[in-house]
């Protein structure tokens, strides 16, 4: 495990001794080991990390530890009689300069990413699949990238998605008849109430305060949002080889067909497990209406780069009879054709 952060792990510790010589007297009272030692700091050792972890590192990676470096610098070597000190003095339009760079990135992504949707053939590549796949193959730190990945759907969905992506062959809904939407509204009510109750309370007594749980009740809202309008916009697909489910903000959850053991309607109380799965945000609070086992436990991804191994799933359909029959069809499909 170690092995793959070698150079991550070596990077970091020398960028820590050369920040401790920094501060000491010695360094800072000599002109020119101050200016060699923040040359080290700020260009040298960073770009031997960018030479050393080219062939397996994402360019966002590095810009992102390039940048680090740079906002860390002046808070660790004195720029009085420092070389470096006249790119510090423009350090407000390297900032700028830097913004534009991620707004340019941006952009570029949107214009791939209206394109690939546009001219998409494969029914299990929707839009939540596109951007999570290209933030996380954009970042080299997988927990990191799926992390991400989970919070730019979020508000890709809660402000970017008004329209529905057309249905395709064996599609299935999970939102109309489960009060899914009344559920997600009702604490997005309560949600706002709060926020506005707190926010009344706290701010004549403690303004940083009050401004920090607006802050955290917006960005609430705006994950609630995200993830009722996936849930909305998503549809589960059967595939002649594998089932597609796709739950909210959850990852694509794909499992083979000749890896299902059963599939069942099933609706009720159940007990947690760690070999129990279910398709669900709120845990308990959201119905469920099949039950699918499989022969053996799977991996599967869930928000914040969590993986849970799994042998049962329970997860809502709309159609819940259509679908299960569906299933059991390509099952027997698959079946029969191992028996010739």
């Amino acid at each position: 495990m170690l092995k793959k952060y070698n150079s991550l792990i070596i990077f970091i510790l020398t960028e820590i001794t050369l920040a401790t010589f920094g501060f000491s007297n010695f360094i800072r009272k000599n002109e020119d080991f101050l200016s060699l030692t923040t040359g080290l700091f700020l260009i040298v050792v960073p770009f031997l990390y960018y030479l050393a972890t080219r062939k397996k590192q994402t360019e966002f990676t590095f810009w992102f530890i390039f940048y680090s470096v740079f906002k860390i610098t002046p808070y660790v070597f004195a720029m009085e009689n420092n070389v470096f000190r006249f790119i510090f003095q423009w350090k407000i339009y390297f900032n700028i300069a830097f913004f534009l760079f991620i707004l340019w990135k941006t952009i570029l992504f949107f214009q791939e990413f209206r394109k690939t949707l546009k001219h998409k053939e494969n029914p299990e590549h929707d839009d939540h699949f596109i951007i999570s796949n290209f933030l996380k193959n954009s970042i080299q730190f997988k927990k990191l990238g799926n992390m991400i990945a989970f919070e730019v759907c979020s508000f890709y969905y809660c402000l970017l998605k008004w329209t529905k992506n057309e249905k395709t062959e064996n599609s299935f809904s999970g939102h109309k008849e489960n009060g899914i939407t009344a559920l997600y509204i009702g604490l997005m009510l309560v949600s706002v109430f709060e926020a506005i109750g707190f926010h009344m309370l706290l701010i004549s007594r403690n303004k940083n305060l009050a401004l920090l749980l607006l802050a955290f009740h917006t960005y609430l809202l705006i994950n609630l949002i995200g993830q009722l309008k996936a849930i909305i916009y998503r549809n589960h697909t059967i595939l002649s080889q594998k089932i597609v489910l796709r739950y909210g903000l959850f990852e694509t959850i794909e499992i083979p067909i000749h890896s299902i053991l059963s599939i069942d309607k099933f609706e009720g109380d159940y007990e947690k497990s760690p070999e129990l799965l279910k398709c669900a945000l709120l845990g308990k609070l959201e119905p469920h209406n099949i039950s699918l086992e499989l022969k053996d436990s799977q991996s599967f991804k869930l928000p914040f780069g969590i993986t849970k191994n799994s042998k049962k799933v329970l997860f809502y359909i709309d159609n819940a009879n259509d679908f299960i029959e569906e299933t059991k069809l390509k099952i027997e499909e698959i079946q029969s054709l191992k028996n010739v």
